[in-house]
């Protein structure tokens, strides 16, 4: 029998192993010949890859596919060196400015379209074997009518290269 003054039979509670400390986040110290990348930067992509990618996104694009076209030229974007960068970054707001084009939003199509022509304006006729004065001029028709207040329907621009990579015989 237990007497008031008597405390009550309990078990010990059970004793927890410690967890190891994690340590402190340490950022990796770049290599004595790397330099350090801005945010948002990647290193260099290899020719071979460059020319995939901004052929792939040429594909996309002229197949309607405008939001896959610019995550193939983003990719190239992120990696450019600054002479390059808004050549990929034009023609990626092109690419976005269509696609709210698609949507039917008037002031995203506007917004984009307008900075995207800006950008490659500066690599006109011509840059990275594509041609741009064609791109150029036919966005900027779109863009008139989106000033004009009109939401025109989309006759998607083109983008050509300027010489075929491999000459074709179709005498077969």
């Amino acid at each position: 029998m237990i007497g008031p003054m008597a405390e009550p039979k309990t078990k010990p509670a059970p004793t927890r192993a410690k967890r190891p400390q994690k340590a402190a986040a340490v950022p990796p110290a770049a290599a004595p010949h790397e330099p350090q990348l801005a945010r948002g930067r990647t290193p260099p992509l290899d020719p071979k890859e460059r020319h995939e990618l901004l052929h792939r996104g040429v594909a996309l694009f002229n197949g309607l596919r405008y939001w896959h076209a610019h995550e193939a030229w983003e990719t190239l974007w992120r990696a450019a060196d600054e002479e390059e960068r808004d050549f990929y970054q034009g023609l990626i707001m092109v690419a976005a400015g269509l696609l709210h084009l698609q949507r039917r939003n008037a002031r995203g199509a506007r917004n984009k379209l307008g900075e995207g022509i800006a950008k490659l304006r500066k690599y006109e006729p011509t840059h990275q074997g594509l041609v741009l004065t064609e791109l150029v001029a036919r966005c900027d028709l779109i863009l008139d009518e989106l000033n004009e207040g009109l939401l025109p329907y989309l006759i998607p621009p083109v983008i050509r290269f300027v010489e075929m990579e491999r000459a074709q015989d179709f005498n077969r």
